[in-house]
């Protein structure tokens, strides 16, 4: 399967990262798709003319790790639980192909439309003054202060749109840790849509229509909680375990993510 995917990238028309800094879109209008990895290549296959694919050197497949920060009462965890239309999730972000590391705060303004700040620092396990200062530029800093929460790892697909303005993503391999624990989301695909409206066309979202994929909310850092943390609360998410369950293991809720 690996290596059906990497023929099929190579047909993809490449742009560098410079290249790719025109499609930031940092306000944007997000939206998550989630499917098993035997239907990737069929997607990639749909798409080959309509987006090209990031590019350094023959690397078409770039490794992520990221830290996220929480409070001690977990306000982000459970802010997203409840559903609040106003949340963020903040975290370092490390491109482990280059190197170079972002303090990123990501603010959901409603269901759908995500605004993202980033600076670049130096990795830290821990927020100093510096950290703070740049994020209060945009959040009121708990009064209990932000810890390090979880780890993930991934591999990332970045593609861009050839004739319209439109940046996605394609996730595979996650991993979360925290602490002496570790689990990988076996052949789970995590695919997102970055545009600047709603209403704008995506070749992408018609394939995936298509292909019965429809949207489906995921969040690294909620699941990662819930499957490190199985005592946590998490009611409102049982459908989306679900569904994971049954792409992952082909088996419905049975609490085998935990």
């Amino acid at each position: 399967m690996k290596e059906t995917i990497y023929n099929l990238l190579q047909r993809f028309e490449p742009i560098s990262l410079d290249k790719l800094s025109d499609y930031k879109l940092l306000n944007r209008i997000d939206t998550k798709y989630i499917c098993h990895i035997t239907q990737l290549p069929q997607i990639l296959a749909s798409i080959t003319n309509d987006f090209k694919i990031q590019t350094s050197g023959n690397d078409r497949i770039f490794s992520y790790e990221s830290l996220y920060f929480d409070t001690p009462e977990m306000k982000t965890y459970f802010d997203h639980h409840q559903g609040k239309r106003l949340r963020y999730k903040i975290r370092f972000r490390k491109y482990l192909d280059t190197g170079d590391v972002f303090l990123e705060i990501k603010k959901k303004k409603n269901y759908n439309r995500t605004d993202k700040k980033r600076k670049e620092f130096v990795f830290d396990t821990q927020l100093n003054k510096s950290h703070l200062e740049f994020l209060s530029n945009y959040i009121e800093i708990p009064a209990s202060g932000l810890n390090p929460a979880i780890w993930t790892n991934f591999n990332r697909i970045t593609m861009a749109g050839k004739n319209h303005l439109e940046r996605i993503t394609i996730d595979t391999e996650i991993q979360f840790k925290q602490n002496n624990q570790s689990i990988i989301l076996p052949d789970l695909v995590v695919i997102e849509t970055k545009k600047e409206k709603a209403q704008q066309a995506s070749p992408l979202s018609k394939i995936l229509h298509d292909s019965q994929i429809k949207p489906y909310g995921f969040s690294k850092y909620i699941m990662g909680n819930i499957i490190l943390n199985p005592t946590i609360k998490h009611n409102r998410f049982i459908k989306r375990i679900s569904t994971i369950n049954q792409i992952c293991y082909g088996t419905k809720y049975d609490k085998r993510l935990f």
